[in-house]
């Protein structure tokens, strides 16, 4: 192991300012570049990746947890729906489905209270990478429904959280997660376009109804 030396500049480098980022796309993209630190170093150090094989698939699959409940906390506003307003589950297959919900009633809205269309070629792409976001997150809930497997050893009846013959290569998962940040890093980018429209017309009805009736 490296030492990390204790003088001015390393602890400077090192001072963490724990109160700059409280949000949740600020702890998924604080996930995701640990994520990507640690493969990184997996490959450049020639070791096997054994031994972080655990914490790397823990933070991969924190990282879509993050995703999903950062996007759910973003499209509420437009869909109209509380479903998993709070997400205190940690099962990816229900914040997938609930994200996925959003969406569609988010689209719905749009139409219905604001006369706009989301076109069709953005449905569609949305939908293309839900494909890929479902091939992980139905690995992830194979291996790690509750988000306790990658954490610790033994499950809460204390049997083995793996079997010796189990075995996934992370090389696949790092594919598989790259595709997966793309849905959930830019869809409210997608939508911006959209929702921020529908904003305005809100923005101009309030207006109206202070200029009118002085509220």
């Amino acid at each position: 192991m490296n030492e990390i030396p204790d003088d001015k500049d390393t602890r400077y480098q090192f001072n963490a300012y724990l109160g700059q980022h409280l949000s949740f796309a600020g702890y998924f993209g604080s996930y995701e570049r640990a994520f990507e630190a640690l493969m990184e170093k997996v490959y450049k150090s020639g070791n096997h990746v054994d031994l972080l094989a655990y914490p790397i698939l823990f933070i991969a699959r924190h990282c879509m947890e993050l995703g999903f409940k950062t996007n759910i906390r973003y499209f509420l506003k437009y869909s109209d729906k509380d479903d998993f307003k709070k997400a205190g589950t940690h099962d990816l297959e229900k914040l997938f489905g609930a994200f996925k919900l959003h969406i569609a009633e988010t689209i719905k809205n749009l139409n219905s209270k604001y006369g706009i269309e989301v076109e069709k070629e953005d449905i569609k792409e949305f939908n293309t990478y839900c494909e890929e976001v479902n091939k992980l997150t139905g690995i992830f809930h194979l291996l790690d429904k509750n988000s306790d497997s990658f954490r610790y050893p033994v499950d809460k009846e204390n049997n083995n959280s793996f079997e010796k013959k189990d075995t996934i290569n992370l090389l696949d998962v790092k594919d598989l997660y790259h595709r997966t940040s793309i849905l959930l890093t830019h869809t409210a980018d997608v939508f911006a376009k959209y929702t921020d429209y529908a904003d305005e017309i809100e923005n101009m009805y309030e207006q109206e109804m202070r200029d009118n009736y002085g509220y």
